[in-house]
């Protein structure tokens, strides 16, 4: 066996097998990872509870499986080629192996245009492929077989939601998550997310865990206040590790090596700044990934299904009013529940892309590929609308996080734990009804709310990640419980345009752009110089993108 991860139960595993009258020669969850196999065969993987991606070969019947986690915390990629099938954590691995040709994968490029991410079992590479969270490989004789081993739109549908259950079973997660041969530490940003996890780890362990904060300007943006709030009421030890812009093209190109993978977050250098302070003192932090996917943290994505409907009205009005309306509240065509979702999802609109790219490049079958996945998702998920838009966070938004935390962590040498990723929260969470996850604050609030665009009343009329906050109240400081999210302080927009980009804009706009073979020169110069004049922070949410892929192409391919 060749394993990346962790096994929080794997001590009481080891307990049941020896009941068995299995033998043990080390400590390790490595070998209950084996001999659980011997003992119940590829089933055993329902038995456990941690992130992991891992291989086995069982010489008894020539057949290797490779397994990867239930919510995707720890990464896996395969490929097939003359001697068999690859696989390693990164992609940049697998690229380095003799006679592998190396070549974008189009389609790859597109998502991350668009959702920032690589969607399915896709990547950024022609002929390497990504084993999907909760999915198993069976190889024998020459030939691999995938299937589903946990499947999260079943396990929803048998779960009973309750109130009461997401503290206890959050608290349990904390609990087994912070067992360790190191000391543990854990990030601290003030929010709701990661003030819960501090209190829920100073509860927990004999040895209380350091806290850290990245500190940003400007001051306006700089969360450390509430975060040395949190840490003294709970009696934690809180340290603070300066954040710099991300303006440095080379630390950029530093951590696309180290991803293999280019930077869909512009918080990506910090949260590698910050690894790299934690890992001088610590192997090990917990962070607060998971929460705004499973308790609808995104109010913007989340209230999709009530514009859904204010569109549906609008609709019905007559043509000159309906433009007025429609104008006021934001809102384009009334269309299918999909179209309207991922039209408020995506960060750059396929059809702007390709408007941008080389004739024939990308094709509407391109798009049509990206679009039959969150289709499918859709499908899976059932239910209404705001379950379908909460199954595609969990299911493709949630694990490209959750690669980027794993990526930047471990590039660090540090190990990134996330309690809210537990498969038994997570279920208990998705379970419940969207009214209950994102509550309006008065019955009157969603009337009050008619004549506003999400943005205008996003928690000052509704509350986000309401149970949360109900089960959390007694013991969290008001000033946590009463804060609006804190987007990321860079203006994108104003810094795609100003002296920070110049190495940026050179990437792109140069006679030997890496992007060159697939990007049309003159078009990405008219586009950007028509979004120059009004430099919006979705104008340089957009340049990021480009110019990391940019990044990516020259790192990789050239």
């Amino acid at each position: 066996m060749t394993y990346n991860g962790e096994i929080f139960n794997y001590r009481e595993i080891r307990a049941e097998l020896r009941d068995m009258g299995f033998s043990f020669s080390t400590v390790s969850d490595t070998e209950v990872l084996i001999l659980s196999y011997i003992a119940w065969g590829k089933s055993f993987l329902n038995r456990l509870d941690g992130m992991f991606a891992f291989a086995l070969f069982d010489p008894r019947n020539s057949l290797a499986l490779i397994a990867r986690d239930r919510l995707g915390v720890k990464p896996l990629y395969y490929t097939i080629c003359d001697v068999g099938l690859l696989f390693a954590s990164q992609p940049n691995a697998l690229i380095r192996w003799p006679g592998l040709i190396r070549g974008p994968d189009i389609i790859g490029a597109l998502s991350f245009l668009s959702y920032r991410a690589v969607v399915g079992a896709r990547t950024l590479f022609a002929g390497i492929s990504k084993l999907e969270p909760g999915h198993l490989l069976a190889i024998r004789n020459g030939r691999h077989t995938s299937e589903r081993w946990w499947n999260l739109s079943e396990r929803i549908s048998r779960s009973k939601p309750d109130y009461s259950d997401i503290r206890r079973l959050f608290g349990s997660a904390v609990e087994r998550q912070l067992v360790s041969d190191v000391p543990v530490a854990a990030l601290l940003s003030g929010g709701l997310d990661s003030s819960i996890l501090a209190y829920e780890a100073s509860t927990r362990s004999q040895i209380r865990p350091i806290c850290y904060t990245g500190k940003v300007e400007p001051a306006d943006y700089d969360e450390t206040a509430y975060a040395m709030e949190v840490a003294a009421e709970f009696g934690l030890t809180h340290r603070v590790v300066p954040i710099g812009e991300p303006s440095d093209v080379n630390a950029v190109a530093e951590l696309v090596r180290l991803r293999g993978h280019p930077l869909g977050m512009h918080n990506e250098t910090a949260m590698f700044t910050l690894a790299k302070a934690i890992s001088k003192e610590h192997k090990v932090v917990l962070t607060g990934e998971g929460a705004d996917e499973i308790f609808a943290g995104y109010s913007r994505l989340f209230r999709t299904p009530y514009d859904y409907n204010r569109s549906k009205i609008i609709a019905a009005l007559p043509p000159a009013l309906a433009q007025i309306a429609r104008r006021r509240l934001g809102l384009g065509v009334h269309c299918s529940q999909l179209q309207f979702f991922l039209e408020r999802y995506s960060y750059f609109p396929t059809d702007e892309i390709r408007s941008l790219a080389i004739d024939g490049r990308i094709r509407r079958e391109h798009e049509m590929a990206l679009f039959d996945h969150f289709s499918t998702q859709f499908a899976e998920a059932g239910g209404d609308f705001f379950s379908k838009i909460s199954y595609v966070l969990v299911s493709t938004h949630l694990p490209a996080l959750l690669e980027m935390v794993d990526n930047t962590t471990m590039a660090a040498g540090l190990e990134a734990r996330v309690p809210y990723t537990d498969h038994q929260l997570v279920t208990a969470a998705m379970a419940m009804p969207g009214s209950q996850r994102l509550r309006w604050r008065s019955p009157i609030a969603s009337v009050q709310a008619l004549w506003h665009p999400v943005a205008s009343f996003s928690e000052r009329l509704d509350v986000s990640k309401f149970p949360l906050r109900r089960e959390y109240r007694s013991v969290l400081p008001r000033s946590v419980l009463s804060r609006k999210k804190m987007g990321f302080p860079l203006p994108l927009g104003q810094w795609a345009v100003g002296e920070g980009a110049t190495e940026y804009r050179r990437l792109l706009f140069d006679k030997d752009s890496p992007l060159g073979d697939l990007f049309d020169p003159a078009a990405l110069r008219r586009w950007f110089e028509a979004g120059r004049r009004n430099p919006s922070d979705s104008f340089g949410r957009k340049f990021w993108l480009l110019a990391n892929l940019g990044i990516f192409f020259k790192e990789v391919f050239s």
